[in-house]
């Protein structure tokens, strides 16, 4: 397990700051480091931004109820709202952990902040910090990854996860309490010149795999620009590794190449295309089961089950 280490606002916990033009220049921002690798993410120091982080406590118990207002572990019962984290997939009967605020009730029951399957990790309490910016909160995976989006929701409790998505987030003063509105869309993940944008992301800091969620759209710019589609993206810190998953297809002048899984070597100027590849332009059809692309031009060179068909003059 990595370690999470607040930049500069490390005695800001369990309060909120609003950045406005006016104040000094700060980065408010979160640091996960895995290895010898860090994940670090910010928010600008503009009007509207905010920087929140808040405790809660952890049970560990049975799930014994489960709907969109309420939630049941063993005898306890919390409400949940748009802003309650919910591992997808859960089901009555599993065991699970829940991280929640003692000190905001609906009804008499607590709020539910985080519920996801019980692991073997442990920990005494449940920290989310939160970070929202209408420019987009700034996430750098290791060196040569960036990825955007307006909302950033980081958590630490038995486990490190950060979440990036669409939606917003307010403080309510005259509640006292935070107010998260995620929302799918409007993230974007770069690597050099190739950007893609989709619904949301997660970065696991235990595995230091993220998935950005489609569908998904692919452009790179150049003399040749490339746009493309793809069903979803995992990125993996530890080898730096980008795969595009499910329905690939990459359009580059009039050729269009479709695959079921592309390895993105952007430094090297490659894309290596697995699957059921199939590269078509006017001049007719190559297939193959292992796929060089080049990104720069659009040029394949089938490494492995070639096939095709060409049409004359």
């Amino acid at each position: 397990m990595g370690c999470l280490r607040l930049g500069l606002l490390g005695s800001a916990v369990g309060a909120v700051l609003l950045w406005a033009l006016a104040q000094e220049v700060f980065r408010p921002e979160v640091e996960l480091v895995r290895k010898d690798k860090r994940v670090v993410a910010w928010v600008s120091e503009e009007e509207g931004s905010l920087f929140y982080a808040d405790y809660g406590d952890l049970l560990v118990g049975e799930l014994q109820a489960l709907s969109p207002e309420r939630v049941q572990v063993g005898d306890q019962a919390f409400f949940r709202d748009a802003g309650s984290t919910v591992e997808e997939g859960l089901k009555v009967g599993e065991r699970v952990e829940v991280a929640y605020n003692p000190d905001w009730e609906q009804e008499g029951h607590p709020y539910l902040m985080r519920l996801r399957r019980a692991g073997e990790g442990k920990g005494d309490r449940y920290l989310r910090l939160v970070l929202f910016d209408p420019k987009g909160v700034e996430v750098r995976l290791g060196e040569e990854v960036e990825a955007r989006g307006p909302l950033a929701v980081v958590e630490r409790g038995g486990v490190e996860e950060l979440f990036l998505s669409g939606g917003e987030a307010r403080y309510l003063e005259e509640e006292g309490r935070l107010e998260l509105r995620p929302a799918p869309g409007k993230v974007a993940l770069a690597q050099g010149q190739v950007r893609v944008e989709g619904q949301r992301l997660r970065y696991q800091n235990d595995t230091g795999e993220a998935l950005l969620e489609g569908p998904l759209e692919v452009r790179r710019e150049g003399e040749k620009p490339l746009s493309g589609k793809a069903g979803s993206l995992r990125y993996f810190l530890d080898e730096d590794r980008i795969w595009l998953l499910g329905g690939v297809e990459l359009t580059q002048g009039r050729r269009t190449t479709k695959a079921e899984r592309a390895l993105l070597r952007e430094k090297e100027g490659y894309a290596f295309l697995y699957g059921k590849v199939e590269s078509r332009d006017e001049r007719g059809v190559v297939r193959g089961e292992r796929v060089r692309y080049a990104l720069k031009t659009g040029e394949v060179v089938v490494l492995g089950g070639v096939a095709g068909e060409f049409r004359g003059d």
